[in-house]
């Protein structure tokens, strides 16, 4: 494990719980990037795929914190046609809102998620994910946590308070009695400091941190680092 210690005000405290974030951190997906690279290819355009994926994550990131809420489907229903005109393209954006959901929810388990879940043993556990009732139908799969908290149901997607305020209240803990682990700094890092859970930054990738985001009290490299930390 690649442990990197930061100083957590309460890390005296014993944690009592875990929540985990799914994609990326307890699921591993296709892909994103086949959305961008399909839109270049089937429009022939001659720029850099990551200009597409980075107005991708602009126009998404907005969207998932405007009011009313919309679920994600609504969400790219929205943006992708709003995308694709920004570069000049004049088509139907409908297959690659459903390329996006083929995307996300063809998914499995990393390879150690089953044995970190089953290790924790009294410290209890929970899912927090950004995603829609249809995706959590298509998982097909059964994880040992007490509950799967998604954005469609809380009515806010992460980074909103909202969203852990609800983990925290279906626990019955305080903030600095629950370690959070997940691999997005914006959605996960920046939103589960702010709410004042202890923060594990599931780098797998290793990542340079970005200086915008508050700092994670551990970062680990493996999922199964979250264990040497209870």
């Amino acid at each position: 494990m690649n442990r990197v210690p930061y100083q957590s005000a309460s890390g005296l405290t014993p944690v009592k719980a875990v929540l985990f974030d799914a994609y990326g951190t307890l699921l591993r997906n296709e892909d994103l990037m086949l959305i961008p690279r399909q839109i270049v290819a089937d429009h022939g355009l001659s720029l850099p795929v990551e200009d597409v994926l980075r107005t991708w994550i602009g126009l998404y990131s907005e969207a998932t914190q405007e009011t009313p809420f919309r679920t994600l489907r609504d969400i790219h229903a929205r943006i992708l046609p709003r995308l694709l005109r920004g570069f000049g393209i004049d088509a139907d954006a409908t297959p690659y809102v459903d390329l996006f959901f083929q995307v996300t929810t063809n998914v499995e388990l990393y390879p150690e998620t089953l044995e970190v879940l089953n290790a924790l043993g009294p410290v209890r556990a929970g899912v927090v994910s950004n995603a829609d009732r249809e995706h959590l139908a298509a998982w097909g799969f059964t994880l040992p946590v007490e509950f799967i908290l998604i954005s469609e149901t809380l009515g806010a997607y992460k980074p909103h308070p909202r969203v852990f305020q609800s983990a925290l209240n279906q626990l019955g803990l305080q903030p600095h009695e629950v370690l959070y682990v997940g691999d997005s700094e914006v959605d996960d890092v920046k939103g589960a400091k702010a709410a004042g859970l202890r923060v594990v930054w599931l780098n797998r990738d290793g990542r340079s941190r970005r200086p915008d985001v508050p700092p994670p009290d551990f970062e680990i490299r493996h999922l199964a680092g979250v264990l040497m930390l209870l």
